[in-house]
This record gives C-alpha cells, sequence and structure tokens, in this order.
C-alpha cells in the first residue's frame, strides 16, 4: 500500500492511502465468490447463475460490503505499520473505488498529543481548615429541625417572617401578564428564598383575605429573560398564613431524626459528616489548584473529539441534575439549551487536557488500579446502596464499564500522589 502521513496539528493526522488494483480486486473476486454459492437468481439454481449476472445484481452490495468492512480493515493495517493510534474513529474522505483499479482514500484521525513533562512534584496549593465549629453543628442541627417542623393555621396576626402563605398572584409588565405571572393557592415560605426578596417583603404585613397590588422590578440577572429589569405590578390575595413551630432537641429528636441516643450523640454524628463533607471539598478545591499549574505548565493542543466526547458525558450529567430538582430539560427554551451546552465547552476542554497530563504521570510514576482497589471500589458502593458486594461487581460486569471504572481509579489515585506530593501551605 502507498501511504503518506501529513500532521495538520500536534494532535490531527492526514492519512492519504492508496491500497493496489490487485489487492483490492483479489478481496472483490472473494466477495463476488461467496456471494455466487449462495445467491438465488431467477432462473438458475443456488450457485449455478453464472458471473455476470452476479455482478449486475450485487455490484452495489460488494461496493458497500468493501467500504464499510474492507477499508477499515486496510487502514487498520495502516495505523499498525505507522504506529498511529487514534483516540476516536477516523473521517474518511475522498474515497475512490472502482472494480480494477486501486482504492484511495483520506483518513483524517486525532492522536493523543506529545508533550514534554515538566516537574510535577512539589507544586504549591493552599489548604483551607476543615475543623468544625459549634455554629456549624447548630446549623447542622436547625436544618434537621426545619425538615421535622410543623404549620399551623393562624388567623389572628398578620404574615411575619418564617411563615407559610398561600397566596393566588398575578403578575403584569405594560399591563399584560407574563408567562409564569400567574398562579392560584401557591405556598411561599417567606424568608426561605424560594422566590425574590423584594416580592416576599411585600407579603409580610399581609392578613387573611387581604389583597395587595405593589410593584417591583426584576434583577438585571433574572433567570427569564423575558422579564429581567423590567418593572412588573402584582395583585396578590392572601389566603391562609401558617406559623412555623419546629420540634424541641431533646433525645428522642436524636433516636428520631439520627438513629442515636442522645443529642450528643447526634451532634458528634453532625460534625463527623460535616468534617467528611469538608475534607471532599478541600480535596476538589487541592485537585483544582493543580490541575490549573500542570495545565499552564503542559500547554498543547487537546483533541476535539475527547472534548466533543467530555462535553456531552458532562450535559447528560447537567440533564441528570435537573431531572432531580425536577426540571425537564426538553422544556427549556431553544436559546437556553445552547446557552447550557456551549458553558460546557471550556469545561470539557479543561478535563481532558488535565486528564492526559495525569495519565502520563500516572505512566512516569506506574501507577495502576490493583485488584484491591477495584474491590475498595465496589465495597463502598455495596455498602452505600445496601447491597453485598457481589451482587454490585455482577452488576458492573453486566455493565460492561469496568475498564472506564479503572480508569478513573487509576486517574483518582494519581491525583492524591499529587496531593501528597504537593508542598501545601494554609490557606
Amino acid at each position: 500500500m502507498k501511504v503518506s502521513v501529513n500532521d495538520v496539528s500536534s494532535c490531527t493526522k492526514e492519512v492519504h492511502v492508496e491500497v493496489p488494483a490487485e489487492t483490492v480486486q483479489t478481496k472483490v473476486d472473494e466477495l463476488y465468490k461467496r456471494i455466487l454459492s449462495e445467491a438465488k437468481l431467477p432462473g438458475f439454481r443456488k450457485g449455478k447463475a453464472p458471473l455476470n449476472a452476479i455482478k449486475k445484481q450485487y455490484k452495489s452490495n460488494v461496493r458497500d460490503e468493501m467500504v464499510q468492512h474492507e477499508l477499515p480493515e486496510f487502514f487498520r493495517t495502516v495505523l499498525i505499520d505507522q504506529k498511529i493510534d487514534p483516540v476516536t474513529r477516523p473521517q474518511i474522505t475522498h474515497l475512490q473505488f472502482e472494480e480494477g483499479s486501486p482504492m484511495k482514500f483520506v483518513a483524517t484521525v486525532e492522536i493523543k498529543p506529545e508533550f514534554k513533562m515538566k516537574d510535577y512534584k512539589g507544586l504549591k496549593i493552599k489548604k483551607e481548615s476543615t475543623k468544625v465549629t459549634d455554629a456549624e453543628v447548630d446549623k447542622a442541627l436547625d436544618g434537621l429541625k426545619d425538615q421535622l417542623a410543623e404549620f399551623n393555621l393562624v388567623t389572628d396576626r398578620a404574615a411575619k417572617e418564617d411563615d407559610l402563605v398561600v397566596v393566588d398572584f398575578e403578575g403584569k409588565i405594560d399591563n399584560k401578564t407574563f408567562d409564569g405571572g400567574r398562579a392560584n393557592r401557591y405556598p411561599i415560605l417567606l424568608g426561605g428564598l424560594g422566590l425574590l426578596k423584594d416580592f416576599e417583603t411585600n407579603l409580610i404585613g399581609m392578613k387573611q383575605g387581604e389583597t395587595k397590588t405593589f410593584k417591583m422590578t426584576f434583577p438585571k440577572d433574572y433567570g427569564k429573560k423575558d422579564v429581567a429589569g423590567k418593572e412588573a405590578e402584582f395583585t396578590v390575595t392572601l389566603h391562609e398564613v401558617k406559623e412555623k413551630k419546629v420540634p424541641m432537641v431533646d433525645n428522642d429528636f436524636a433516636k428520631k431524626v439520627g438513629q442515636v441516643e442522645t443529642v450528643k450523640e447526634l451532634r458528634e454524628k453532625l460534625e463527623t459528616q460535616i468534617k467528611s463533607h469538608k475534607e471532599v471539598e478541600q480535596r476538589s478545591k487541592m485537585v483544582e489548584q493543580i490541575g490549573e499549574k500542570l495545565i499552564v505548565d503542559h500547554p498543547f493542543d487537546v483533541p476535539s473529539s475527547l472534548i466533543n466526547m467530555e462535553q456531552q458525558r458532562l450535559v447528560q450529567q447537567g440533564v441528570d441534575r435537573l431531572k432531580q430538582q425536577g426540571i425537564d430539560a426538553n422544556k427549556l427554551s431553544p436559546e437556553q439549551q445552547k446557552e447550557f451546552v456551549e458553558k460546557l465547552r471550556p469545561v470539557a476542554q479543561k478535563n481532558v487536557h488535565m486528564a492526559l497530563i495525569v495519565e502520563k504521570i500516572s505512566e512516569a510514576e506506574k501507577i495502576q488500579c490493583e485488584d484491591k482497589d477495584f474491590e475498595d471500589y465496589v465495597g463502598k458502593i455495596a455498602q452505600n446502596v445496601n447491597q453485598p458486594a457481589d451482587t454490585v461487581k455482577k452488576y458492573l460486569h453486566q455493565q460492561g464499564n469496568l475498564a472506564s471504572i479503572k480508569e478513573w481509579i487509576q486517574y483518582e489515585k494519581t491525583l492524591d500522589f499529587l496531593i501528597a506530593q504537593a508542598k501545601v501551605e494554609a490557606a
């Protein structure tokens, strides 16, 4: 085969291939021979039709077979000979194929960029304290109290902060009700940051059965662009005022919310949970600092195909997160969907850039996912989902994503290595 390789960029190669006519014809003849033994044409017994009739009937089939199956085989040989390791499937262009003639095509492939590693040990990073204060535990306790809070109807006073009010409202801009500006018997927790602060402020002081009209201006950065920065007039009717009653924090409360015997044990449990969360958050911040330094020290072109794949993963992750919040991504406007996807592009590029550097560090330091690492990973999942480890392992095998899991474990081990090698200063 005649092969020439052009470097389009540090991570893109253009491979020109010419497969000799005799090699192509040999494959074509083999295909016709196989068809001849199996084909049934009118007026002929199976396997007895003349070759010219077979060629006339199955020429397009043979062409499809050559392009879809034989061409990739030809190119696979080229990749091995040229020692090219593409990160995704090639893009085939300028295809020329006729029986009796050479097959010619151009394959554009992306590869992992070559780059020289600079020193990655001893990177200076900052670490914030993960100490837990009594105030943070108190705040967590307040959150648990809020979860068990009751709201009792009151009729002898006006609404105040922390009350739950039930209202009808209609908002108009330029005397027209805007989209999402009307609701009936809508519950609002005053001071709960569920709605705009100016809107909630106007509800404080209203009494049951009262109707009020007021004007307010939406913030310029408000999520709905059709009303952002505009003045609206609202008419609100308050139907109910419900007073918030939180439970007393005692041993019974501790047993109910924390499955522990005493308030002291509940506070200790909350402190452990808060500290664990802080440590996870702190590791994430340290990884981000390391990533920023490594990317600055190792500038190179990142394969766009890998960025596309990572962007798609992030988009799906975001869609799933919206779904958990009760938001259907398909109901976002085309403009919102476009903005949602485009914002993830630079994040995807940064993630891939970092991953390629970390992969090279893994190789240099001989960091791999050992059997014990995988068993520990399975054990953690089994504990979280309350299932036997063997059941989890069987499920992962069935999903067929063991390779990607082991790559992720190796990646995380390498990040731990970089943190351990870093020069850490108190933030």
